[in-house]
């Protein structure tokens, strides 16, 4: 049988003549290594079996943590599997594989000194494991989108194998407050030999709704697994994910149709240039297509809390006044007072103005920033202090400059004129574009219309992070009118 391994070939260890101990070797590094590589390490001389253990043979982080990996014997005498960490390593991360002298022949000589060698995980996430000529997950559908408390969840399942496979399930709870997923739980009671399963749990959805990962493991039936991890024996495993939610509101949510399927834009979508995550243990790095999917799929988002998603950031009535904003921007730096500024300015440029004040409050970092109070620049109309509230320009590279020298040609020498400026410029290229139109947070990160183009982040998670501020915001205001846009995909 072929499985999809990565030797290290040049990790040959040799037997010397004599009295003469294994020899070994400084190993050069190895990057853009697959989430879920197994290390196959091939010896010349059959090993001891007593000393394949994880004090022998272990990976660490690049700080020397031990991660939990699998050590197993190979397929002969002469080999050593390192099998992932549950749900694969983490993208983008270095880690050391490290042979210790304490693995011996089968004739008892030992390692000479330890070995290391270097290796970096490829910049994105992966939906599950790829070993070849193995049963495999292909496909996943859930039978509730989002999930309710109380409900149960049924997962309908196609992989290859036919049905001669068995599947096993564990679920982990997102913590949006700390950045991590939970330790995973099992939902199932050991290997099931059926295709659609319904879990044994129910799940909560707190507060304002909660995200959760599963893992799916498959094996051939009535076979123990090829490999193992720190939950179970299998042959490869997928990953997917779904939300639980208090209950669905589509009050004041009128649909909106798309020319396109879901499955037409996640294609365009599962590019790193185009969706990164940093959610979990990893840095900035591309998001896999499930990961992305959760984001994307509206009816994830139809309660009280995901639905302002979908709100409508054009402006609607007077509802929001002027007093409303100045409740919000008091004790806000240079924004405090600014109230009538950014009613006027979503009135004349139709958007929401608790959107503009959310915006603002976000890129000054509460009225706080250099850009937001005004910095001098010199140019051809003599020397002016001038004003950026919504970081418009002010690239990464160096923010205040390229800010400032923006708000100098765009005669931002108030900040009033930079509220009302500034607004124009968002109405023009994001909220109110001829070409692409983005009324709600959803279309501004999705652009449903031109999908995987002019989206205003890459991030996958923008528009439900900027959905706290957004709510906060809005039930702060007296009586506003509240209208939401739902997209709607062609089936």
């Amino acid at each position: 049988m072929k499985i999809r391994k990565v030797i290290i070939s040049s990790l040959i260890f040799s037997m010397c003549l004599g009295s003469k101990v294994l020899a070994s070797n400084k190993f050069q590094s190895k990057v853009n290594i697959s989430i879920d590589k197994v290390w196959t390490v091939k010896f010349n001389f059959g090993l001891n079996r007593d000393t394949i253990n994880n004090k022998n043979i272990y990976v660490t982080d690049t700080n020397g943590q031990k991660i939990n990996v699998n050590i197993t014997p190979g397929k002969d005498e002469n080999t050593i599997d390192i099998v992932p960490i549950t749900g694969g390593y983490i993208p983008a991360k270095t880690y050391v594989l490290n042979l210790g002298t304490g693995i011996e022949s089968i004739g008892g000589k030992s390692l000479k000194e330890p070995t290391k060698m270097n290796f970096t995980i490829e910049g994105k996430n992966k939906d599950g494991s790829n070993y070849i000529d193995l049963p495999k997950v292909t496909n996943v559908k859930m039978e509730k989108e989002p999930i309710l408390p109380g409900q149960t969840q049924t997962f309908d399942l196609t992989s290859t194998g036919a049905n001669h496979v068995e599947y096993r399930i564990f679920v982990s709870k997102y913590t949006y407050g700390v950045d991590k997923f939970e330790d995973f739980k099992e939902v199932t009671n050991g290997y099931i030999a059926n295709n659609k399963i319904t879990l044994n749990k129910t799940f909560e959805a707190g507060n304002d709704g909660e995200k959760y990962r599963v893992i799916i493991y498959v094996k051939r039936a009535g076979q123990k697994g090829l490999y193992k991890d720190e939950l179970t024996d299998f042959d490869n495993y997928y990953v997917d994910y779904f939300r639980c939610v208090n209950r669905i509101n589509n009050s004041n949510i009128t649909n909106t149709n798309y020319n396109n399927t879901i499955d037409e834009v996640l294609n365009k979508q599962a590019l790193p240039s185009v969706s990164v995550t940093d959610e979990g243990p990893s840095a900035w790095v591309g998001a896999s297509r499930n990961q992305i999917k959760y984001y994307l799929n509206p009816e994830n988002f139809t309660d009280e809390y995901g639905k302002y998603m979908f709100l409508k950031l054009s402006y609607i009535d007077d509802s929001i006044t002027a007093e409303d904003i100045d409740g919000i921007l008091k004790g806000k730096g240079i924004l405090e007072g600014k109230g009538q500024a950014f009613v006027n300015a979503g009135k004349t440029h139709n958007i929401n103005p608790i959107y503009l004040a959310s915006h603002a409050l976000l890129e000054t970092g509460n009225g706080k920033s250099k850009l937001a109070n005004g910095i001098e620049v010199t140019g051809d109309d003599g020397k002016k202090k001038v004003y950026n509230m919504f970081g418009i320009k002010a690239f990464d590279a160096n923010p205040d400059k390229y800010g400032s020298e923006f708000a100098y040609e765009q005669k931002w020498v108030t900040p009033e004129a930079a509220i009302i400026g500034g607004a124009k410029y968002i109405a023009e290229k994001y909220v109110n574009s001829a070409e692409n139109p983005r009324e709600t947070l959803y279309e501004m990160k999705w652009n449903p219309y031109t999908p995987g183009s002019y989206q205003y982040a890459t991030d996958i998670g923008w528009a439900y992070k900027q959905v706290k501020n957004i709510k906060d915001l809005m039930d702060k205001c007296e009586n506003p009118t509240l209208v939401f846009k739902k997209p709607v995909y062609k089936k």
